[in-house]
Parts: C-alpha cells; structure tokens; sequence
C-alpha cells in the first residue's frame, strides 16, 4: 500500500487530525486524565506547531506526527527543544517504512527550518518491549523521567 505524507496547514486538515488522534485515543495508552491528554495531543493545533499526516491511495488518515517547540517550564520560548507529541499509526498500517517515513520527513523539515533544534523530547509509557523498539530503530538509550 502507498502512503503520502504531508504538512498540515489549513484548519480542515488540523480538525482531520484532531478526529484521527481522538478515534485511536485509547490506543494511545495516555497516562493521564482524558482532559490532560487532550491538552497535549491539541497542543499542536493550539500553538499553530507542526503536524504531518499520512493518508492512504484513498486520502484516509492513517498515521500522524505532531511537535510543539519549546517547553512549558520556559514558557515555550526555548525554541530549540522540540517536543514530539503525537506519533500514532493505525495498527493495521504500521510498518518500518511508515515509522522511517515520519522521522525523515521531521529530520527534513527540521533541517530547512532557520530556527535551530538541540533537543527531541517524547514520552512513552514503561515498557520493556517500546524500550527497545526506540533503542533499535533510534539507536538512543531512553532516559526514565518521572513526571
């Protein structure tokens, strides 16, 4: 199957995303409360931040990936952290490919943006087997964090 990645840029497009990542919401495995998780998967919309969506041959969503730049602790002018907020693939679509696909496309867009990055932030929940799925593919050793 062909996948199209692409920029979100107008709000017909934003609200597709914000339909996608409530519809796989439960998916998502969020560890906070329902109005918390929705602060951060809309943050990006609400910023006016980046988000890419992957549709298939029939413009369905399938996938998005999402990121704010700054954090909340510097009140978000530390613009060279950026904090990956949504990376969901429907299950039936996931594959190394797609995953590739969505960090060439951050790499790319980062890359050609003039504000530079130093820091990639993201969260996931503990597990053994999401552990090594980043060390693997990322080549990083997650760090715990307690918040």
């Amino acid at each position: 199957m062909l996948y199209e990645i692409t920029r979100v840029t107008t709000p017909m497009y934003m609200q597709r995303y914000v339909e996608f990542v409530l519809d796989g919401y439960e998916q998502l495995n969020m560890a906070y409360p329902f109005s918390v998780s929705l602060a951060y998967l809309a943050s990006p919309v609400l910023m006016r931040e980046e988000i890419f969506l992957a549709f298939d041959d029939e413009h369905q969503v399938v996938g998005c990936l999402s990121f704010i730049r700054g954090t909340a602790q510097y009140d978000y002018s530390n613009r060279e952290i950026i904090q990956l907020q949504v990376l969901y693939i429907k299950p039936s679509c996931r594959c190394t490919r797609m995953l590739l696909s969505f960090m060439q496309m951050l790499v790319q867009y980062v890359h050609y943006k003039e504000e530079p990055v130093h820091e990639l932030q993201f969260w996931t929940k503990q597990d053994r087997y999401i552990r090594s799925l980043i060390e693997k593919h990322f080549g990083i050793k997650p760090e715990p964090n307690d918040s």
